[in-house]
């Protein structure tokens, strides 16, 4: 039944098509016995009217219209005899054509921040033509740049380059790549807010189509801030540690961070501490590189991973750990400081060990 119905409808199509042939033919025919007709009342002089009255005696209804008589009229006047139309130039050059695509994908080659607008000033082309050229045929999309820190110099670049090809090699060379993922301590220093702002997501609300936008203060006030310095490996939290309101982070101040940070590896990861296995990780900022922190580092026999000059993308802590943390203090408020602390306490150790294992694994993979 299935091929007997598709049979059916194939037949269909092909008859329609069939009759939409024959009728285009008959009007191409009546279409040139009418200009036929029109050249013979012409070359015997009568008015483009009088040619119209004639001519709507005989096709009625289906007769030229008044501004095709009078184009076939001073037609025929001007001496031509032919009744068929004129070749026409074809598509025009504002149309979607190789020329104008090439012409468009090199401007934008040479000047990437133009707009539709700007193009269609400097091209002459249309704006709907410019629409199609970018997006459909050349397939592009205009995107803002992406923020980072800063921009490197080529021999940072270089040194990024060279670090990074220098810790995959020591964790390719070490007989347990897992081990040695395990052993990497990091850490870093961040602020912490008593209220934290929500994000533009946290902070959307579903309204009708004539409601107000909602408002939202930037500063929030009695807002504190309170540091916190983490060390963390691919286990757990390894260290937390607070820094006084009084207090700045200076080299001083970071190696009584090491210190502290000596004793928690002593006893939380004794196996590591027993030959001195582990390595610690964190970025290049001054306190963590002075000839006074790299004096105490050398005495104590740590071991440093080497970390790329402002590449916060490489540090697991700017990366993982510290935006996870404020996502989940974002929208809520702290009455005290010791509140937030303990806030944070919490949330940082009801992670789960896969959680720690995915931001260490992820830095191999960056």
């Amino acid at each position: 039944m299935a091929i007997v119905l598709h049979t059916e409808s194939a037949m269909l199509g092909f008859v329609l098509f069939l009759l939409l042939f024959l009728a285009n033919v008959g009007r191409i025919q009546e279409r040139t016995e009418q200009r036929t007709t029109l050249k013979f009342l012409v070359k015997s002089g009568f008015s483009p009217i009088e040619c119209w009255h004639r001519l709507r005696n005989v096709w009625r209804d289906k007769v030229m219209c008044k501004t095709q008589i009078h184009f076939w009229h001073k037609h025929f006047l001007n001496g031509h005899n032919d009744t068929v139309d004129n070749k026409r130039s074809g598509r025009p050059r504002t149309k979607v054509i190789p020329e104008n695509i090439e012409k468009v994908a090199t401007l934008l080659d040479e000047q990437g921040k133009l707009s539709l607008r700007e193009i269609c000033d400097k091209t002459g082309l249309k704006m709907g033509v410019v629409t199609r050229i970018v997006k459909k045929e050349l397939k592009l999309r205009q995107r803002a740049p992406k923020f980072i820190p800063t921009e490197l110099t080529p021999e940072q670049k270089e040194s990024r380059k060279d670090i990074a090809e220098q810790n995959i090699q020591k964790l390719c060379d070490s007989p347990d790549p897992e081990q040695f993922l395990q052993s990497i301590i990091t850490g870093d220093e961040t602020w912490v807010n008593t209220c934290e702002q929500e994000s533009k997501q946290q902070s959307s609300v579903w309204l009708t189509k004539d409601a107000p936008r909602p408002k939202k203060a930037k500063r929030i006030p009695g807002n504190k801030k309170v540091m916190l310095t983490l060390f963390c490996d691919a286990k757990g939290v390894v260290m937390i540690d607070w820094l006084q309101p009084k207090e700045k982070i200076n080299s001083s101040r970071y190696i009584q961070t090491l210190a502290k940070l000596k004793e928690c590896v002593h006893q939380k990861r004794g196996n590591l501490w027993a030959d001195r296995s582990f390595w610690v990780h964190h970025n290049n900022a001054s306190p963590h590189t002075s000839f006074q922190t790299m004096g105490k580092i050398n005495k104590w026999g740590l071991q440093i991973l080497p970390h790329p000059p402002n590449s916060p993308d490489l540090a697991p802590c700017d990366f993982g750990f510290f935006p996870k943390l404020k996502s989940e203090l974002r929208g809520r408020r702290f009455l005290t400081v010791k509140a937030l602390q303990e806030e944070v306490r919490r949330i940082l150790f009801s992670w789960d060990k896969q959680t720690f294992e995915d931001i260490m694994h992820d830095l191999v993979a960056r």
